[in-house]
């Protein structure tokens, strides 16, 4: 008798601080809660919070054996899950790695988009009844009668966009809100929109499965040597399927529109001094498959913005990069993700020697290079600032006009140069 008084005073002690602890933790009782919490870790990248807010499986489980519910219908529907644990393990990130990995990949995404997660607010969100469709969940409704999916929506201060986030499986267990499985992230301001972003990703990602599949035979060939290496360059260029057109206006654009598939970016010097920094993009024919045409930018010296450039490689393998409007050409040979060669001013033929070397890019600078190409309004990159200008010198009278002795060198210097271009065999792209 003294032993069953004991274990029903630590029956009702440890429920007693199971009612406390949800009260410390300060469970959301409304979807809107839980959702405020959500977008809490996301703001914080607070990984460890987030995980916090699922009900553990044994919690779960606790409630499959011990349900209020004694009917014969209920009985027979506990007994199912009982034989299908694991779709309640499912539910808890201890278990279910995914879960945790798609918080980090939202967080990752987002930030490839542009959002700035520190300066988000909740916009609005539209949820939808989950409905049991798996066969071993029949019988959950007894432990979470309230299971919703849908879209949130959050506004990004910052950067003035909207984004929506689509989720599953927020549950109300037990008077609490837990759950809230993150999906996906676009940019976009409506449910409709999403799904079109969405469907479009989808395709993106089995064209790129299919190239990839494409590329991985085409280097087992080339590593046997079935291929000739020369047909690597195209292959390996087939990164992305936005489509452009020349003249949206002309009656035969259907005819121009070409495929961007290959973007590089390269930073060097003018004279092993003047820094540099150039874009590049690859364009191919839709009709033909072949690489037709290129654009870019570049940018040198303290200049604030980037200037359009007309690109042409002959068959030599010899690039020539001609500002518009025509200040200056470039003649370039690319070789090893390195090109050499030189500029030279239109006008008076004076120039410099050129060596710039391929450089990862941001996805967000490559958006606003993509931009300024397409916009065809040029102007300066988020983040970067023109080279500072040397102090001015004090003007000794009598000497206004003299160069100093280093600058009168680079001058004679410069007068003397002229473009060289350079039969090249091979280009190593």
């Amino acid at each position: 008798m003294k032993y069953l008084f004991l274990c029903i005073s630590l029956f009702l002690s440890l429920s007693s601080s199971a009612k406390r602890h949800k009260k410390e933790r300060g469970l959301p009782r409304t979807e809107a809660g839980l959702i405020n919490n959500m977008l809490g870790c996301l703001s914080n990248k607070d990984t460890l919070n987030y995980f916090n807010l699922f009900v553990p499986f044994d919690t779960l489980w606790q409630y499959v054996i011990h349900n209020p519910d004694k009917s014969p219908e209920a009985n027979a529907q506990l007994k199912n899950l009982k034989e299908h644990p694991r779709a309640l393990i499912d539910f808890d990130p201890a278990y279910n790695g995914s879960i945790i990995r798609r918080f980090a990949e939202v967080l990752k995404k987002g930030e490839d988009s542009g959002i700035h997660w520190k300066e988000i607010v909740l916009q609005r969100y539209e949820l939808y009844k989950e409905t049991i469709t798996s066969r071993s969940l029949q019988g959950y409704d007894l432990i979470a009668p309230e299971r919703f999916m849908g879209y949130v929506f959050v506004r990004d201060l910052l950067g003035r966009t909207t984004f929506c986030i689509s989720v599953s499986e927020i549950q109300k267990v037990d008077g609490f809100f837990f759950g809230g499985q993150l999906l996906n992230i676009l940019e976009a301001s409506g449910i409709d929109q999403f799904h079109e972003k969405e469907a479009s990703e989808q395709k993106y990602f089995q064209w790129l499965e299919e190239n990839m599949k494409k590329e991985e035979a085409h280097a087992d060939s080339l590593k046997n040597g079935l291929i000739d290496s020369t047909a690597a360059d195209t292959a390996a260029m087939a990164k992305s399927k936005i489509l452009v057109a020349d003249d949206p206006n002309d009656e035969d654009s259907l005819k121009k529109r070409r495929e961007i598939i290959d973007r590089r970016y390269y930073e060097g010097k003018f004279d092993e001094e003047i820094p540099v920094k150039l874009y590049v993009r690859y364009m191919k024919d839709l009709r033909t498959n072949k690489i037709t045409s290129y654009d870019g930018l570049y940018k040198f010296g303290d200049q604030v913005e980037y200037a359009k450039l007309n690109i042409s490689r002959d068959k030599d393998g010899i690039w020539t990069m001609d500002d518009d409007p025509p200040v200056g050409t470039m003649e370039l040979e690319l070789k090893l993700k390195v090109y050499t060669g030189s500029w030279t001013n239109n006008e008076n033929q004076t120039g410099y020697d050129v060596v710039l070397t391929q450089k990862d890019i941001p996805s967000i600078k490559l958006q606003q290079f993509d931009k300024m190409l397409e916009s065809g309004k040029l102007g300066s990159v988020a983040g970067e600032t023109a080279a500072p200008k040397p102090p001015a010198e004090p003007v000794i009278e009598g000497m206004e006009n003299t160069p100093e002795p280093d600058q009168a060198k680079k001058e004679e210097k410069a007068e003397k140069k002229v473009p060289k271009k350079k039969k090249v065999v091979a280009d190593d792209e």
